[in-house]
């Protein structure tokens, strides 16, 4: 029965820090930027139609009018957008990190087993139509990769079976043992909490 990585969603949320932390700086660093120019643009607009920034508000008590600064009456709707995009930006930043260092990770653990020598190990993504071309050809090209070591140790043994001697055949055996090439199959399936962490697939 096949292995596959444990998955741990809560504990395991990032799974590339690093990427996951720069991505959502830049997500919320443009949600600032757009508040700040959009304020600066709306006084800017108001500026250079009535070359002031306040305004005169009438008053029916005193009926007279009094002068009154745009902020003062912007600044609470800016502020309370601002936050709320902030926040929504945050939101975004959490979900697209993850679905951005996901299967970046998985890439890497599943390039690490076949450098370990795990040929069988093989690649899925959760996001089946998204990344199913990619998964595909990773492990089309792990299939490839088993199936000509396992033709090449057919072919040393064929030629050991017919009394061949030469140290370059013994070192290539050597080679081939140290791969495992007909194990159990090891999908790649979630991110794990450690690398050596496996458990049977159901």
């Amino acid at each position: 029965m096949a292995n596959r990585f444990v998955r741990k969603p809560v504990g395991n949320f990032f799974v590339k820090k690093s990427l996951q932390v720069g991505l959502i700086i830049k997500v919320m660093t443009v949600a600032v930027l757009s508040a700040i120019i959009s304020s600066a643009s709306l006084l800017l607009v108001y500026w250079l139609k009535y070359h002031t920034i306040a305004i005169y508000i009438w008053n029916q008590n005193n009926n007279n009018l009094h002068k009154e600064h745009i902020i003062n009456l912007i600044l609470p709707t800016l502020v309370i957008s601002s936050i709320v995009g902030i926040l929504a930006a945050f939101g975004i930043g959490l979900y697209a990190s993850r679905k951005y260092a996901v299967p970046v990770y998985k890439i890497e653990q599943w390039v690490t087993l076949l450098l370990s020598g795990k040929m069988t190990a093989v690649l899925k993504f959760r996001e089946r139509e998204e990344m199913k071309e990619l998964a595909q050809k990773c492990n089309d090209l792990g299939t490839m990769l088993r199936d000509t070591m396992l033709d090449v140790k057919k072919s040393v043994k064929a030629m050991q079976d017919a009394g061949v001697k030469d140290p370059g055949l013994e070192a290539i055996t050597a080679s081939l043992g140290k791969l495992e090439l007909t194990s159990e199959q090891i999908v790649v399936n979630e991110p794990a909490k450690t690398d050596t962490e496996t458990q049977p697939a159901s």
